[in-house]
């Protein structure tokens, strides 16, 4: 059995690995199960974890500082070992036989990127991990190069990393978790102090991630990022999973909220204030996950007119001509990008995009207006535009138009 997998200009047929022992069947990618680790000073820092994350999925872990997130997250590639419980990847336990495979496959970004980020250049950073797998000279440099034309960062190829700003230091410490090719990456509060963009430029990352194939979990104390970015939601308390749902069923469930010490997100803040002034009618209503979800809650749109156009745009096999003609003779109102490849091509082609964050949104928003709008979409982000409409077209009973054109 194997699974391909295409990423960038970089094909891979991964099979089961002997060390593994094990076939893939099933979606869950990484589990622990009755997971307890105690510090060496006698510390209880987990007390029976039992934590499922899904291939192609996006997890988050919140929860107040010291209720275990980051000492879980170092379990999970084997940093850490459990005083008692198990943690399994692709369905083995992780074992000292099977660790290094095990590294292979759950990449780890640190909260401070400073921790591992060291060596001079940011290329011998991102080579760093290829090389200690011992591939050839190549296969490195073809790793390092597609990985930073892939994150945009080409132009710090040889760059000092102590010289790079706090968004760009944790972009190359992705960069050389990627290097690696994991199928899991784990990321440990990867938006802490952060600016706006920096924070927004991390996230597509993560989204462009999982558009590709990979399995991303993140801890986070950002309950707005929560809310709008996960598919499932875990709740950690004083070592134990208090507990998983969707972020509708966690951010809807008040007593969670006040005994984990959490706070609502604003959006959410917002509807529950509306629903108890009854400025918004709420019979019928999901809890809003983003300031979309909540404006629909007023006006349904069902006259909408707009639609949105999406481009693929697929290294290795970019038309621009094609891109051109399409801009030039369909009518559109705005034009957005999504991804780096997307955006560096929409540079080279001298498109102007009106939306180059919170793309899918931005899109929407536009066409509920009755404006027309084409995306430029890295890959499989494109798929991620038509599902994000559909759902909402589904929802909210909108009749928004949205398809691939190339």
């Amino acid at each position: 059995m194997c699974w391909i997998y295409s990423y960038g200009s970089i094909s891979r047929v991964y099979r089961s690995s002997p060390d593994l022992k094990v076939i893939v069947l099933d979606d869950i990618v990484l589990r622990t199960s009755n997971l307890h680790y105690t510090y060496p000073d006698g510390a209880r820092a987990l007390n029976g974890i039992d934590f499922e994350a899904r291939r192609c999925k996006k997890t988050a872990i919140i929860g107040p500082n010291g209720s275990g997130k980051s000492t879980l997250f170092l379990h999970f590639n084997g940093l850490y070992r459990p005083t008692a419980g198990a943690v399994y990847v692709n369905g083995a336990e992780i074992t000292d036989k099977n660790i290094d495979t095990i590294r292979r496959t759950v990449g780890l970004v640190f909260q401070d990127p400073d921790d591992q980020l060291f060596a001079p250049t940011v290329r011998d950073d991102v080579a760093f991990g290829p090389a200690n797998l011992g591939l050839s000279g190549y296969e490195i440099e073809t790793r390092v190069e597609d990985v930073l034309t892939m994150l945009g960062i080409s132009d710090l190829r040889d760059r000092n990393v102590d010289n790079l700003s706090g968004g760009q230091k944790k972009t190359v410490a992705i960069a050389g978790v990627l290097a690696m090719e994991p199928d899991i990456i784990v990321l440990d509060e990867p938006t802490s102090g952060l600016d706006p963009e920096s924070t927004t430029e991390i996230v597509e990352i993560t989204e462009e991630l999982t558009a590709a194939g990979k399995s991303i979990i993140i801890s986070t104390h950002d309950v707005d990022l929560a809310l709008s970015w996960a598919d499932e939601i875990y709740v950690l308390k004083s070592g134990t999973v208090y507990r998983s749902g969707t972020p509708r069923e966690i951010f809807g469930d008040k007593k969670l909220i006040d005994e984990t010490k959490l706070r609502f997100p604003t959006v959410t803040k917002t509807f529950i204030e509306f629903k108890n002034r009854k400025i918004l009618d709420c019979t019928g209503c999901t809890m809003p996950r983003d300031v979309l979800d909540l404006v629909d809650g007023f006006d349904k749109n069902e006259h909408v007119h707009g639609r949105i156009d999406v481009i693929r745009v697929v290294r290795g096999a970019i038309d621009m001509n094609a891109i051109c003609s399409a801009v030039r003779n369909r009518d559109f109102d705005r034009i957005g990008a999504m991804g780096t490849l997307s955006k560096a091509v929409a540079v080279e082609l001298g498109i102007t995009c009106d939306y180059s964050t919170d793309v899918i949104q931005s899109a929407i928003s536009a066409a509920v207006r009755g404006l027309n709008v084409l995306v430029l979409a890295s890959g499989g982000m494109a798929d991620l535009v038509l599902s994000r409409v559909s759902e909402r077209n589904t929802r909210d009973g909108q009749q928004i138009e949205c398809e691939i054109i190339l």
